[in-house]
């Protein structure tokens, strides 16, 4: 996949007068991700990174609403004394008001934001910010403000080198799970003996309505099929409430996501596509991007989002994904289904005079988002305005 690359926003090389610091020999800011294929291949994401640092999601956000957004790319990539590649910031450059703010792309779409860092590098706060103060002063237009949101404390294993940064928790966190090979055995460990009965009786009564199977998209047609019942659940309901112009835009995005390898899940009675799951697989971790069912209250009843999702894991299981995880938020089926909650957090760090002066602006702005999350009156309240 390609995109377009736009307006230029700073050199390749940094200026004379923006050294790279002592734990690199050069840092170079590139406005076109062409130009930094090779070193992000080099770092392996789908080895030090989430499925949002993938080609295909970081291509397809800049190519569909990166012109929406007004964002351009800001990819940092750290070098040793033989030009190999020691880390990669794949990050977008928005404007609010007379503001640059360097982020992650991908913005609600994104559930974990990770650099890309050889594997290895032992990377202080203090070197971490030394670079991302070179990156800003390379060139006119850098960066006033890094505001780096929904990092996780830990990946595969390892800390997270960005969460060395000054950092406070995010407002939610993100749920995962481990998978074994056994994808019942998975299920028995999750859901209790009750919850599984229950899910079973209410299986047989979806399929007592006409014949139920699971598939995973496998041509265009049946792709597309599948987004038509997406939006057609989606239809109507207050919290997906879209112009069409930022429906047509959502579509292509995840169209250009699923003709690039990420997966449609679909659970079908007959015809008719009653549940909906999108993934993004990226190492030996199955993603969930987005979950939906039909609406209709009698085949609502028999929880047919919760089925696919019992498909969905056996079939991650029988093809050895060794994690899944449903991504940002504290929905019941989520708990159920992800027994590992991921810490996220959000960093900020400003390299220049008017970064530092809006800083506290955004750091009260998060405040308020973890305080609104964590009370439920206050959260029903925020929704009832946001639809308004």
């Amino acid at each position: 996949m390609s995109v377009a690359a736009p307006p230029s926003v700073s050199s390749t090389m940094p200026r004379a007068a923006a050294p790279a610091p002592a734990a690199f020999a050069r840092v170079d800011v590139l406005s076109d991700p062409a130009e930094a294929l090779a070193a992000w291949r080099e770092l392996a994401p789908e080895k030090r990174g989430s499925f949002y640092q993938s080609e295909s999601f970081v291509l397809a956000w800049f190519k569909i609403f990166g012109p929406r957004r007004r964002a351009t790319p800001f990819f940092v990539v750290a070098r040793d004394a033989s030009n190999a590649p020691l880390a990669v910031l794949p990050l977008a450059l928005f404007r609010f008001g007379p503001l640059r703010v360097a982020q992650f792309p991908g913005e609600k779409h994104s559930n974990y934001n990770l650099g890309l860092f050889r594997a290895g590098a032992d990377l202080s706060a203090s070197d971490l910010k030394h670079l991302l103060r070179a990156a800003a002063r390379s060139a006119p237009g850098g960066p006033h403000l890094y505001r780096l949101q929904s990092l996780p404390l830990v990946w595969r294993g390892a800390a997270n080198i960005l969460a060395r940064l000054d950092h406070r928790p995010a407002a939610s966190p993100a749920r995962a799970a481990f998978l074994p090979e056994d994808g019942e055995a998975f299920l028995a460990r999750q859901l209790s003996a009750d919850a599984r009965k229950k899910l079973r009786k209410k299986e047989k009564r979806l399929a007592a309505m006409g014949a139920l199977r699971y598939f995973r998209a496998a041509d265009a047609r049946e792709k597309r099929k599948v987004f038509d019942a997406f939006f057609a659940h989606k239809s109507g309901r207050p919290e997906f409430r879209r112009t069409q112009a930022e429906l047509d835009a959502l579509r292509d995005f995840y169209g250009a996501l699923a003709e690039a390898g990420a997966e449609l899940h679909a659970l079908a009675l007959n015809d008719r596509i009653v549940a909906v799951m999108g993934a993004g697989a990226n190492g030996g971790r199955l993603q969930g991007m987005f979950i939906s069912y039909d609406p209709d209250p009698e085949i609502a009843k028999t929880s047919p989002g919760e089925i696919l999702l019992t498909h969905v894991l056996r079939d991650a299981c029988a093809r050895k994904f060794s994690a899944f995880d449903l991504g940002i938020g504290e929905a019941r089926y989520k708990a159920a289904f992800c027994d590992e909650v991921e810490e996220l957090a959000d960093a900020l760090y400003a390299p220049t005079f008017l970064g530092r002066l809006a800083l506290p602006l955004f750091a009260l702005a998060a405040a308020a988002k973890r305080t609104i999350k964590a009370n439920p009156k206050l959260l029903a309240l925020a929704e009832k305005i946001r639809r308004a």
